[in-house]
């Protein structure tokens, strides 16, 4: 604030009056509006109340604006825009201050005060203004920066670009006084040369240690097998900003440093794998269908990332072995019937299954290691279109379709009311072959690869064998 005093050349004269009763009757009419003397940003406040000062200030400051002329351009802008707002309660404070002493009252009749307007101001929005004004006249400039090179592998530095900024004197100093007198102003905006936030010295120095970091090793190694992290995963995982946005030293982020440790840790993982075995009655084993495995997980990642981020951090490469934790395999165990080791499939007590030989050219039926139907002769697949060979189970029924293929050439075929169809591989299946008069001897008479059969047979096999009946077919 400032204080312009006039002294009066009435003055001597003055002084015994105010010391009078008058004085006090002046005093008590001034007590709550504003002293003779008071102005506001040159404009007299004498006698006002306070709400009639309050409501001068704020239309003074509804109307403030500051013409800005660019040398290219010119606009007219609110002081608010500019980030610059009156506060009006404190500038009615200001105003009536005086009324809080005796001996103000007796000055005002001999002196005036000419009170500023307190104003608030937001740095963030002149700085904007700023910017868009060294931009829209065509004088900005870039800070150096750094960026991940293309290959994503490496830090590189864009170079700052020299630009100018508008002087405080041109500018700000215009809009504060502005706002303080409460009246409109005009500028012409005065540019200087800009010295960047960031010189490119200051990127490449940020660059290179970011470079030095992407250059430390980072290994993590589970049982015999090591896992290093890439130059690009590293890359990611620096960080070139600090709290406040703007380029900082370099540093590594530790949840994305975390998340590649427990990635790999999980890949590392072996789930067990249960296995199947045969026995007999006495519990001998007998066969192992499916082997067993042992399973693993990895128990210190969270260790390992901690420890690597630090090392990083302090400029070190890093190697550190996964804790492994073996998980037992479990066995299924398949008491099979007696005999059963010696056949085709070790079928268990009860367990239907049917039997398809292929070097002998026929088809049996089996519960447990029993023979209950066959060996009855059926047609296997001919040379060029083999049967598939292994055990398989039913996993589809139908009465009657029409079958649809390829012939060995390549020419397709189809068959319509194929009766009594059990499929138990892909499209391979058991079926009624009503066409053919004999059976047995497959050669280039052969089938598609099913198993063809006598209709009554093909009808007995789809009565015996539901859903998930094991196949075995085998030469």
């Amino acid at each position: 604030m400032r204080a312009r005093t006039k002294v009066l050349i009435t003055a001597a004269v003055a002084v015994p009056l105010v010391l009078a009763g008058a004085g006090t009757a002046y005093a008590t009419h001034y007590q709550d509006r504003a002293l003779p003397g008071s102005a506001l940003g040159g404009v007299s406040v004498a006698g006002m109340t306070r709400d009639e000062v309050t409501e001068l200030v704020r239309q003074r400051a509804a109307d403030l604006t500051v013409t800005l002329d660019t040398g290219t351009s010119t606009r007219t802008v609110h002081l608010a825009d500019l980030g610059y707002t009156v506060d009006v309660e404190p500038t009615v404070d200001e105003v009536f201050a005086a009324n809080s002493s005796w001996s103000s009252y007796a000055r005002s009749l001999v002196s005036s005060r000419d009170v500023d307007a307190v104003l608030h101001t937001d740095s963030a929005t002149t700085d904007k203004v700023v910017a868009d004004l060294v931009d829209t006249s065509g004088k900005a400039g870039s800070d150096a920066r750094v960026e991940l090179a293309p290959d994503k592998k490496s830090f590189v530095v864009v170079a700052a670009v020299p630009g100018k900024s508008v002087t405080r004197a041109s500018f700000q100093d215009v809009v504060a006084a502005a706002g303080r007198d409460l009246a409109s102003a005009r500028t012409t905006l005065q540019f200087v040369d800009a010295v960047p936030a960031v010189t490119t010295a200051e990127a490449k120095h940020v660059a290179d240690r970011a470079n030095a970091l992407v250059k430390r090793s980072v290994k993590v190694v589970d049982g015999d097998d090591g896992h290093a992290a890439s130059r690009r995963t590293k890359a990611s995982w620096v960080v070139l900003r600090g709290a406040d946005g703007t380029l900082a030293d370099p540093t590594v982020d530790a949840a994305k440093v975390k998340a590649w440790v427990a990635k790999v840790a999980k890949n590392a993982e072996v789930d067990a794998t249960s296995g199947v075995r045969n026995v007999d009655a006495a519990g001998a084993v007998k066969q192992v269908v499916q082997p067993a495995h042992d399973g693993a997980v990895m128990t210190n990642a969270a260790d390992l990332a901690a420890a690597a981020t630090s090392a990083l951090s302090s400029g070190k490469s890093f190697k550190g072995s996964f804790d492994v934790k073996t998980i037992p395999a479990t066995w299924t165990e398949r008491r099979i019937a007696a005999g059963a080791e010696r056949l085709a499939y070790a079928a268990t007590d009860g367990e239907k299954w049917i039997d398809v030989n292929l070097s002998r050219h026929t088809m049996t039926g089996y519960v447990g290691s029993k023979v209950v139907y066959g060996p009855i002769k059926m047609v296997n697949g001919s040379d060029k279109k083999p049967t598939v060979v292994g055990t398989f189970k039913v996993y589809l029924k139908r009465e009657s379709q029409t079958m649809r293929g390829s012939n060995a050439d390549g020419t397709k075929y189809e068959t319509p009311d194929v009766p009594f169809i059990s499929y138990f591989h892909n499209g391979f299946a058991l079926h009624g072959a009503p066409w053919r008069s004999s059976f047995g001897y497959a050669g280039e008479r052969g089938s598609h690869g099913c198993v063809n059969l006598p209709v009554p047979v093909a009808k007995w096999v789809y009565d015996f064998a539901p859903i998930g009946t094991p196949v075995t077919t085998h030469f």
